[in-house]
């Protein structure tokens, strides 16, 4: 018997934002639901952060249909929240388990690819170049073309079933989330954690949470809240791991913050919604650009 049910699939992983839940289970959802004014709501992690079908597959069969949620999401993020348990509660230091540090890399690029407007614009992509095809493929193809096949390779990528295309279009999404360059370079990086117990505001998050520069950058650096209190960074180097660790608590916590929110798509998230005034006046003020929109 197939399994018909719409499925939630997170963008924003339950045990990222379970981070942020208080003493009833519950964080403080920002959103727009209605005008331009920004509403707090209290739910639980599994409540919010998630589009039904957002990764199926279209021509696929049910159960066939969410495997890129059930076999690339959930081991992704199933060891993901291995390495934060372990950030949270030993630091950086010590010997890491590559597999570990790799999850936990994977886990930051897949913050800046999974959301629905990443998604849309994937698919929008795909169906812009998809049948966009060379000299020499369409050479190749009129040496084996058959007769009833269409005159050109474009035309017949073109009338594929649904099920290939999307079938080809997540074989090319899925490394470059699961990027082994990328992942390499953040992996040799140097991984810091800040505690912010004492600053007047605690850390925000979003469904755009990664602060970061470009990886080729003199001061190249990746920042991350990973709790109301606590900030993951990856720093290229020594001098701006110095310029990092110089930066004053309640300012590093405002910067990250204004960052966090501004860039946000749809949410923000905190423990409570103390900053709401913060969150009306900053959420998705400065959005950043989707990685996957056509060019």
């Amino acid at each position: 018997m197939h399994d018909n049910k719409p499925k939630k699939h997170h963008y924003i992983p339950v045990f990222y934002l379970k981070r942020w839940a208080g003493t009833d289970g519950r964080l403080c959802e920002f959103s727009r639901p209605y005008d331009h004014r920004v509403k707090p709501r209290m739910t639980h992690p599994a409540g919010t952060g998630y589009e039904e079908n957002l990764y199926s597959m279209q021509g696929f069969e049910p159960a066939l249909a969410q495997q890129i949620e059930e076999r690339f999401f959930k081991f992704t993020d199933s060891l993901a929240a291995d390495a934060l348990e372990r950030l949270v509660t030993k630091g950086v230091e010590g010997e890491w388990p590559q597999e570990l540090r790799s999850a936990w890399s994977r886990f930051i690029i897949s913050l800046l690819l999974r959301t629905p407007p990443d998604i849309e614009a994937l698919r929008a992509q795909w169906g812009h170049t998809f049948t966009d095809t060379d000299a020499e493929s369409e050479e190749e193809y009129s040496k084996i073309r058959q007769d009833g096949d269409p005159p050109t390779f474009s035309e017949y990528i073109a009338k594929m079933p649904i099920h290939l295309v999307e079938r080809y279009l997540f074989e090319t999404y899925l490394p470059i989330v699961d990027n082994d360059r990328i992942g390499t370079v953040i992996n040799q990086m140097q991984w810091v954690i800040t505690k912010t117990d004492g600053a007047k505001f605690e850390f925000l998050t979003s469904d755009r949470p990664v602060v970061r520069t470009g990886l080729n950058h003199q001061f190249a650096h990746i920042a991350l809240p990973i709790g109301p209190s606590l900030l993951f960074a990856a720093v290229k180097n020594n001098e701006t791991f110095k310029r990092f660790k110089a930066i004053p608590m309640n300012a590093l916590v405002v910067d990250i913050n204004t960052k966090v929110v501004s860039q946000a798509t749809r949410l923000a998230f905190g423990r409570s919604d103390r900053q709401l005034g913060f969150v009306g006046n900053r959420l998705g003020s400065d959005p950043s650009p989707v990685l996957l929109s056509p060019r």
